[in-house]
């Protein structure tokens, strides 16, 4: 894998009967990293946050 990649899966899914609305469990990896990384997020916010986080870090050189 080259420096500046990497890899993110979501996996997202609504809980309307508990009023939770969207959550979603990610699973990245980023350069310079040999573990892969495990968030949850209770929101859409906390996910597209979470995403753009993973984009930063792939534009940082020597990450």
């Amino acid at each position: 894998m080259a420096d500046s990649e990497g890899t993110m899966v979501i996996r997202a899914w609504a809980e309307p009967a508990q009023n939770y609305g969207i959550r979603a469990r990610l699973i990245s990896s980023r350069p310079g990293e040999e573990r892969e990384i495990v968030e949850a997020a209770a929101d859409a916010d906390q996910i597209i946050l979470a995403v753009r986080r993973w984009l930063d870090s792939l534009q940082q050189p020597g990450a």
